[in-house]
């Protein structure tokens, strides 16, 4: 792309102006990201080299935060608020489940918003570098399907719009679609359960993230090209009553095969889910990734929360 070279090469000469943007050095920046996260904090333990913070935004407005690792074109997490809906902006009644990507990702200087997933943009070196473009999902890799999933799910959002945002390719996880159908699906339902019951009208902050694989050899879909995305090791899911203090968390195992060990919390089996508490998620976590602390909320979960 003509756009992201002149970018390279104003890059080398040191005249590139600072970017508006939302691809951000931290989630305080812009306005309205930071709404996301339970007392406007982040969580930490997770940031690495090849990672980028997004807020992600649609139409002008932000509608969730990402934790983004271009190396895998994998989001490592994303935070959300449970049935969020923009001051202003209608309900609404369904989704737009266009696939859009992220220009930053390509070019700092591009608009904020995400972007259409249009066959130009498909064939842009600079966009497949970036993000999973590649795969027609559901994808067949190893006898296994993958569709790709959402890491913030859109039926944990309150609006058409908020949905929509969440198909994005900085939000997309690949994996197989049994784990999907029978594990995963009827997890989060239960999970949106418990935040309704035990949350009420409190304000509910959720993070969700993708663990890769951290030894032995790392499974990718599709098995080759730039587009690929690696399948995470483990998904999971938290939540924090912003009154109150409630908290729960659940993790997931998507690989068809092999056991996943996560220290005091034992081991997984292909496709397993099981609920969990915030903290031992995060021992979890830790153990996982290989980092001496993991924390989803760093304040912990106590309440009452700023709602920003």
């Amino acid at each position: 792309m003509a756009t992201s070279a002149c970018f390279a090469l104003l890059a080398v000469l040191g005249c590139v102006p600072l970017a508006h943007a939302d691809v951000t050095d931290h989630f305080h920046h812009p306005p309205g990201c930071q709404e996301f996260f339970y007392q406007g904090q982040p969580p930490s333990g997770f940031v690495g080299f090849s990672q980028t913070r997004l807020c992600q935004r649609l139409d002008g407005r932000i509608y969730f935060a990402t934790l983004y690792d271009r190396s895998a074109r994998l989001p490592v997490y994303s935070a959300f608020r449970f049935k969020y809906q923009a001051e202003g902006v209608p309900r609404g009644n369904g989704t737009d489940k266009t696939w859009k990507y992220e220009p930053q990702l390509v070019d700092p200087l591009s608009d904020g918003n995400m972007t259409l997933l249009t066959p130009a943009a498909l064939r842009d070196p600079a966009v497949r570098r970036s993000q999973a473009v590649d795969g027609t999902y559901p994808l067949e890799v190893g006898g296994v399907r993958y569709v790709r999933g959402q890491l913030n799910p859109a039926n944990l959002q309150g609006s058409r719009p908020s949905r929509s945002a969440t198909y994005a390719l900085t939000n997309a996880v690949p994996y197989p679609r049994p784990f999907h159908q029978a594990g995963w699906r009827p997890l989060l339902r239960k999970m949106a359960a418990r935040v309704r019951r035990e949350c009420g009208r409190s304000p509910a902050f959720l993070v969700s993230g993708a663990a890769r694989q951290t030894k032995g050899k790392e499974l990718w879909v599709p098995p080759r090209g730039k587009g690929r995305s690696a399948v995470p090791r483990l998904l999971w899911v938290a939540f924090c009553c912003g009154q109150g203090g409630a908290s729960g968390a659940a993790v997931g195992y998507p690989w068809a095969n092999g056991r996943l060990a996560l220290g005091p919390l034992g081991e997984l089996g292909p496709y397993e889910t099981r609920e969990v508490s915030l903290r031992q998620l995060e021992v979890a976590l830790a153990v996982q990734m290989g980092r001496n602390s993991v924390r989803i909320y760093s304040g912990g979960c106590h309440g009452p929360a700023s709602e920003n």
